[in-house]
């Protein structure tokens, strides 16, 4: 075999390569295109901490590279559990939009509330959404200088743990932790928030 025939053979190899390669892309993008599933999404804009329904979605049909490989396809993995962020309407859920899978009666006659915790009173590096906490309000001392007894709303629900920036504060930053307040501590509640001091307990 000569050197000049080894050559084009040699680019005829390669371009027959390239050939088989862009047809396998197209191929292979054409292929998820055609390749169709069927998901739960909203039928609604949907709040953050909102509990959702079997009334709040319904199916739709999307092409499989449309949607997040950690998509939530089936009603019973969103049904009973409440939203961590704002969800769009007939947009995909995913799994980090939503709370951990928990008993749907613990949300029932309770409201979102977001209770600032400094990180220092807190185990509110090691909360998460989920777990069950004691809140303990302190109120602050009255004008005649007395303290009033310490207010414990027990097994609260946490919903969710955000850090936030304090800027203007003494301290960089806070906890935010959003729980699930039952109604009837809501009054208590808001008697008490202004110049109160928040604990969060976690049994063990």
């Amino acid at each position: 075999m000569s050197k000049r025939f080894s050559i084009k053979l040699s680019y005829l190899l390669a371009i027959i390569a390239v050939l088989i390669g862009v047809v396998g892309a197209v191929y292979l993008d054409w292929h998820e295109i055609q390749t169709l599933v069927s998901i739960q999404i909203p039928a609604r804009d949907l709040p953050a901490y909102y509990q959702i329904q079997p009334g709040d979605i319904f199916k739709k049909t999307f092409a499989a590279r449309d949607i997040p490989s950690n998509t939530l396809t089936k009603s019973q993995d969103i049904v009973g559990r409440y939203s961590l962020v704002k969800l769009p309407k007939q947009k995909p859920l995913t799994e980090n939009q939503l709370s951990p899978k928990i008993d749907p009666l613990r949300l029932i006659d309770t409201i979102a509330v977001g209770i600032p915790v400094i990180p220092l009173i807190t185990l509110s590096e090691n909360l998460q959404a989920g777990d069950i906490v004691d809140v303990t309000l302190v109120p602050p001392t009255t004008k005649e200088g007395s303290l009033p007894s310490p207010i414990v709303l027990a097994n609260i629900l946490v919903l969710d743990v955000k850090q936030v920036s304090l800027a203007k504060a003494n301290v960089s930053s806070t906890s935010v932790i959003v729980v699930a307040l039952p109604v009837k501590y809501q009054q208590k509640f808001a008697n008490y928030i202004p110049g109160a001091t928040f604990l969060v307990s976690r049994k063990l």
